[in-house]
């Protein structure tokens, strides 16, 4: 097995100077002058925490969903990573069960990303080691990344080398999102519209959109939560109505001392998260569902829930996104969300699921987490939103280069984990974003909504939220 793995690896080095699979733009190949560009004294995941491991490399591989997991223990987990590896490629289950959880995370990501990109096929896969796997990696990015060499890339982890294949894959792979110049995500023109305010005057900060898809002439076709400021430290949460996505009624408070709300439609229903406060400094993940349109206009709700912090022992959790439901309706299915706690010096990434109304798993991302810090993001990591586009799960999210400046926030597209910059351009050239959201238009377009703080930005775009149409 070692020599062939050796003879492979010589293999595959005489393919670089005649590999051309893809025609890099210059700043992309050119990773040196890149805001992200590699670490020089790059990190291995810390976490010693098997949840913080497994579960999301089980979800970020693909291998079981969301609602498979809510059940497994740690070690179920653990064996169906074995078993996954032992079926996907030649390695022995002896060998894969020495292993450590951050071995067998590492490898099982680094199988995932060379399929998913294509770089091999399952078949070939099938017949690698993981040694195989690993050179692979390291020639495929001395080929794309023009500031690395093999000799480098050797001495990296192997977390390290997977972050590093995704930093210039998803940027060829998503460039009709993201491409400064015209991108569905980044080139911001017409329609737009900044300081977002309802009927009322009130500033919309944080507005997260649902299609409603009811047919009667009285209903709105989208709904909105966002939250007002009731002083320095409190706001409460809105819910209106557009018809137009620019135009926004005022139609109901949903809660006080509440902010950071989401709001996806269940079934015939509506479910709404966020964050409350109902005590000063102790912020806490809530839940509300509503039967149906008329319910949630007059803020009746069939199911509340407040969930106690659970990740730390801060009491800080909040900012929750709506990954996935199951079932009918949380008192019979599963909810998935992400999540941020506070870790008494920075916000940092969780996700959770609730079963049944009732029981509540939740874990620390060491993965994002590790993705992100690697992209030299040392502040906060808050707020995000997930997305369809075109049968591919996303997620657009929000994370600070700059601990405490507000100037240094930036949007990230994320898939299973993984991260690459949306290079927003507006009109007036604003450069700092948060609290991204997105939802698809009913004429299959997408609209996005930001917060533009007033660090980094411009008079007439800055200290709101806005969105636009694309």
């Amino acid at each position: 097995m070692r020599n062939s793995s050796i003879l492979l690896f010589i293999f595959l080095l005489t393919l670089i100077s005649c590999q051309e699979d893809f025609e890099l733009d210059e700043k992309i190949l050119n990773s040196e002058t890149s805001l992200f560009a590699a670490s020089n004294s790059p990190k291995k995941i810390s976490s010693t925490h098997n949840q913080e491991i497994l579960i999301p490399t089980i979800l970020n591989t693909h291998w079981r969903d969301f609602n498979s997991i809510v059940d497994m223990s740690d070690e179920d987990i653990r064996n169906t990573l074995i078993v996954e590896l032992n079926t996907k490629t030649s390695e022995s289950i002896s060998n894969l069960q020495a292993m450590s959880n951050l071995e067998l995370s590492n490898y099982s990501l680094l199988y995932t990303f060379l399929n998913k990109a294509s770089i091999r096929k399952p078949s070939e896969l099938r017949n690698m080691s993981l040694d195989d796997l690993r050179n692979t990696i390291i020639v495929e990015n001395a080929n794309y990344l023009q500031n690395q060499n093999i000799s480098d890339l050797k001495k990296l982890p192997t977390e390290k080398l997977v972050q590093l294949g995704y930093s210039w894959y998803l940027p060829l792979e998503f460039d009709s999102l993201i491409n400064y110049s015209d991108g569905k995500l980044s080139k911001i023109i017409s329609p737009y519209k900044f300081k977002l305010k309802d009927n009322k005057g009130k500033n919309m900060d944080v507005l997260k959109i649902a299609k409603t898809n009811e047919t009667s002439k009285n209903h709105f076709k989208y709904l909105g939560v966002y939250h007002i400021g009731t002083s320095n430290d409190n706001y409460n949460l809105q819910l209106a109505g557009s018809n137009d996505l620019f135009n926004w009624i005022h139609l109901i408070e949903l809660d006080h001392d509440a902010h950071q709300g989401d709001i996806i439609k269940w079934g015939q229903g509506y479910l709404i998260a966020y964050e409350e406060d109902k005590h000063q400094g102790k912020n806490n993940i809530a839940f509300k569902y509503y039967n149906n349109y008329q319910d949630l206009t007059l803020n009746t709700s069939s199911f509340r829930k407040s969930i106690k912090t659970s990740v730390n022992d801060l009491g800080v959790e909040g900012t929750p996104d709506i990954r996935a439901v199951s079932g009918t309706s949380p008192m019979n299915g599963n909810i998935q969300i992400g999540f941020h706690y506070y870790d008494g010096d920075i916000d940092r990434i969780a996700m959770g699921i609730l079963k049944n109304g009732i029981n509540w798993k939740a874990w620390k991302d060491a993965i994002s987490e590790y993705n992100l810090r690697e992209m030299n993001f040392k502040g906060n990591i808050g707020s995000r939103k997930s997305f369809l586009y075109y049968e591919t799960d996303l997620t657009l999210q929000e994370a600070q280069l700059v601990k405490g400046d507000w100037s240094a926030w930036k949007i990230m597209l994320g898939r299973d984990g993984f991260y690459t910059e949306v290079l927003i351009s507006t009109p007036g050239g604003s450069k700092s974003f948060a609290n991204p959201s997105i939802v698809q238009t009913y004429d299959d377009k997408y609209a996005i909504t930001l917060f533009l703080p007033t660090e980094g930005n411009i008079s007439s775009e800055y200290n709101g939220g806005m969105i636009y149409v694309k």
